[in-house]
């Protein structure tokens, strides 16, 4: 039996649509007929013999309800509907819901159903819901780190809900196709930008954010701000609540800077920014703190922090580490001696508790003190008061102890290893540091600005680093924590050849990078050429570096400092070369 191509009321039961060319419609085929059906704009179109189908085929080989088409805002889906004879597409029988495109052929009993979409404009992306935008960018950052390429998220901020359909209208167009954007929540939208040099984010991000007024724009970059979707979104979304509206605010500005005397700490991590403001807190009382955390991870910053934040502030701040006082000498240098106490006490000397009167004590590595001299701290900080060895009286100071360790002095109490009423008498407040790799945002920041220091100290110009050289850093566990970096990056200071344009991954130290620094003996026997020559050898990519700016410098050299000319003399694309001017660190004094 051979249908009839659908009456308007059929057609209009499918959906309306604009005419065919213009809009998805299926061409259908089905004996020596063939007509056209438009699809729904959304929802679905039912295929089969039945009264209620959509578009209705003779063929008894067709089931009633044989197959249904589904557009959703991705595009159409096509499903049998547990027909007796199936549904092929492209000649592949049809399991579950399956998307189709337009030329992909449906047969449906003896129909043939060929899909028809319009040409799209390809300038822009839809928006992805909040769960589909987080895949992808995992996606793309496991891209970026693979191929070494830069990554850049943006996230606008807005004071009230964003109107979707005017973001839409404006900003989705001019998306490029590789982009994606997405709700974050009803006041923040997600803007994904892969495969962009610095400047060119910079220029696009500007853009995007200037195209819906009033809002708070933060832009952070992979790997410089991190390199997990959780780091850099935590980066952008932070810079958006700093920045003021109207403004684009990058990450690395996105900080917290406080003063402690001549030293400055910067605050870009969520965890640290929460323990230094609990640390203000507990500053206006007069509590004993413990702060606990690995070696190198900032203990003493913290006293100092505590010092400085309390009412204190104007006595003296003495830190003492306990670990470096032999045991026999540990009640004299804490408590001070009296003249002829012992052998060789000559004269009357304060102690370190003494000399913190009116001020704060830190006592880094407790953990390491006698429990002969715990029971005489317990006494000093319960009573106020402490006597120096050889003395008959005590004397009153006004202190207060704060702290540290890196030991589990819980385990250390049951063990028998340190006093309980002096644990608990300074657990009263406790502090814990996380680890520096626990704290990708404050690792980029105190990478950069060590690095800056260290090459001000030898007098050298400030590298730029590779894309290898900052997701070194983050896939490093960092066991001695924020001492560790600071050695690390003033031997890559130090290291870098004086001609490198650039730090890369090899000028870093052999213990961050985990390559070798040399071949094995067994393999050292093998290689032909003497070591002499080998020390001659340099990584290709730096030489090409170093040619490209030398070549860039000469360049500008012979035009006079124009740009355009200069990047014409050497072939290089205008937007290139002004990007690597600043990679490179070029400044007119260069070829001047």
């Amino acid at each position: 039996m051979i249908s009839s191509p659908p009456t308007k009321d059929v057609a209009k039961t499918a959906g309306e649509a604009s005419s065919p060319g213009r809009a998805d419609y299926l061409l259908c085929i089905e004996g020596e007929r063939s007509w056209t059906v438009p699809l729904p704009t959304s929802g679905e179109l039912i295929v089969g013999r039945g009264s209620e189908a959509g578009l209705r085929l003779g063929d008894e080989s067709v089931s009633r309800a044989h197959a249904r088409f589904l557009v959703v805002p991705d595009g159409i889906q096509v499903e049998d509907l547990d027909s007796r004879h199936g549904t092929l597409v492209n000649g592949q029988r049809l399991g579950g819901a399956r998307a189709v495109s337009s030329g992909d052929v449906i047969a449906v009993g003896n129909a043939r159903l060929i899909v028809h979409r319009p040409v799209r404009a390809t300038g822009g992306r839809a928006l992805l819901d909040r769960s589909s935008l987080i895949r992808r960018f995992e996606e793309e950052l496991e891209r970026s780190l693979r191929y070494r390429r830069e990554l850049s998220l943006l996230v606008l901020r807005s004071e009230r809900a964003f109107d979707r359909a005017r973001i839409a209208a404006s900003l989705v167009p001019r998306l490029r196709l590789i982009d994606a954007a997405a709700f974050l929540e009803d006041r923040e939208l997600a803007v994904l930008l892969p495969e962009l040099e610095a400047d060119e984010a910079d220029e696009l991000a500007a853009a995007l954010s200037g195209l819906v007024p009033g809002v708070a724009a933060g832009l952070a970059r992979s790997p410089a701000d991190g390199v997990d979707a959780d780091t850099v979104l935590s980066c952008a979304r932070a810079a958006a609540t700093n920045a003021a509206p109207g403004v684009l605010m990058h990450a690395r500005d996105a900080v917290q800077r406080l003063t402690l005397g001549t030293r400055e700490v910067v605050l870009a991590d969520p965890a640290m920014i929460g323990i230094y403001d609990l640390i203000r807190r507990l500053a206006r009382s007069t509590l004993p703190i413990l702060v606990q955390g690995e070696t190198g991870v900032g203990k003493e910053l913290a006293a100092a922090a505590v010092h400085a934040s309390s009412t204190r502030a104007a006595g003296p701040f003495v830190a003492i580490n306990c670990a470096a006082i032999p045991a026999e000498l540990a009640e004299s240098e804490l408590f001070g001696h009296e003249r002829g106490a012992f052998t060789g006490a000559v004269a009357g000397k304060a102690g370190q508790l003494e000399r913190a009167d009116g001020g704060t004590i830190f006592l880094d590595e407790i953990g390491e003190l006698p429990l002969a001299i715990q029971a005489k701290l317990l006494r000093v900080l319960e009573a106020q008061e402490l006597q120096r060895i050889g003395e008959l009286k005590p004397r009153s100071v006004n202190l207060r102890v704060v702290a540290a360790t890196n030991r589990d002095l819980a385990a250390e109490v049951e063990a028998g290893r340190f006093r309980r009423d002096l644990f608990f008498r300074l657990g009263a407040a406790q502090l814990v540091l996380p680890p520096l790799r626990d704290r990708p945002r404050d690792l980029a920041l105190l990478a950069q600005r060590m690095f800056a220091e260290a090459c001000e100290r030898l007098g050298r110009r400030r590298l730029a680093w590779t894309v290898a050289t900052t997701q070194a850093l983050f896939l490093h566990s960092w066991p001695g924590n924020v001492r560790e970096l600071k050695n690390a990056m003033d031997y890559a200071a130090a290291a870098a050849p004086d001609g490198a344009v650039e730090l890369d991954v090899w000028h870093l130290p052999a213990t961050v990078t985990g390559a070798s620094r040399g071949a094995p003996a067994s393999a050292a026997s093998e290689l032909p050429a003497p070591a002499a020559a080998a020390r001659n050898f340099r990584p290709l990519d730096d030489e090409v570096r170093e040619l490209e700016r030398t070549r860039m410098i000469e360049a500008l050299a012979a035009t006079g400092g124009v740009q355009n000319k200069a990047a014409e003399l050497i072939e290089m694309p205008l937007r290139t070369f002004v990007t690597k001017l600043k990679r490179y660190a070029i400044v007119p004094s260069d070829w001047k």
